[in-house]
């Protein structure tokens, strides 16, 4: 009987595990949600590890430095408010990055942004430069591509085959068919599904919240290569316009209870690994 109370106790406990591996705090969210904000509310969803990204990037650091052993800060390109718009163009972006990376403030890079038709090229020299660094500091690197195929995405990933890559968003413009010709492709590469489903692409999940077919199967088939990520940033929603702040963090509940009553329908074991192991095998978390 004790041998049975401590199996399930320890079920119910590796249940209750989650890692954020995509979140934000950007400088339009600092205006109206402080760092304290924040971390009470992933403490609130027992978030034991949270993967960081800001613009402007320093305010990555900001946040880490208050509870350097629930984030996991990356460096972000955007070095100022508008940094989406010419991190490509500034030579000293890599240098900043090598910096960071060196003296462990940063222990990842990312989010990336690319979008097929504008610019940036995969080919520019200061994201040619960032790859070398996660190469040569083994560090994880998320990147965003917007495009109707995977084919910008698998370039990459093959170019970089000893880099782990996150792809992020998966749900959103890729398709489960895309999806599963980039866990084919490249084996550096996880996905995660912060889509932010049904508010924004709601191509994840049907009108009872539960994964569609082909994705349900695709996460079966890759169970070891899924993570999830909620990833509050709201403006880029319908219902919010560009002059306001970004209020996404005030849906950060909306947006985790989305993603676990997905996971509910899942066998234990998936569920287990996406809610939590992978994310901590791919980012060699320990806790």
């Amino acid at each position: 009987m004790a041998v049975l109370l401590i199996f399930f106790c320890n079920t119910w406990a590796s249940e209750q595990q989650i890692i954020d591996s995509h979140i934000h705090y950007n400088w339009d969210q600092a205006e109206i949600t402080t760092p304290q904000d924040v971390i009470r509310i992933l403490k609130k969803h027992a978030v034991e590890f949270a993967v960081l990204a800001s613009t402007p990037t320093a305010l990555a650091l900001q946040l880490s430095e208050l509870d350097r052993k629930l984030f996991f800060p990356l460096f972000s390109p955007y070095t100022h408010e508008l940094g989406k718009q010419d991190w490509y163009k500034n030579e000293q972006t890599w240098k900043l990055a090598e910096q960071g990376l060196k003296n462990k403030s940063y222990l990842g890079i990312g989010e990336i942004h690319f979008m097929a038709g504008f610019p940036p090229k995969t080919d520019n020299l200061v994201f040619r430069k960032l790859m070398q660094l996660a190469y040569e500091y083994h560090a994880p690197t998320l990147i965003h591509v917007d495009a109707s195929n995977e084919t910008i995405f698998i370039g990459i990933c093959q170019q970089h085959p000893e880099i782990r890559i996150q792809f992020a968003h998966a749900g959103g413009n890729l398709l489960a068919p895309h999806i599963e010709k980039i866990l084919n492709t490249c084996e550096n590469v996880w996905i995660d599904l912060s889509a932010r489903d049904p508010w924004r692409y709601d191509g994840l999940t049907n009108a009872q919240g539960k994964l569609k077919l082909d994705w349900r199967e695709l996460i079966l088939k890759f169970d070891h290569r899924f993570m999830i990520g909620t990833d509050p940033v709201w403006r880029v929603t319908r219902t919010q316009s560009w002059d306001q702040a970004d209020d996404g963090w005030n849906y950060y509940d909306k947006l985790m209870d989305y993603h676990l009553r997905w996971l509910s329908d899942l066998p234990p074991p998936t569920r287990s690994k996406l809610q939590y192991q992978n994310a901590k095998n791919f980012y060699n978390f320990e806790n």
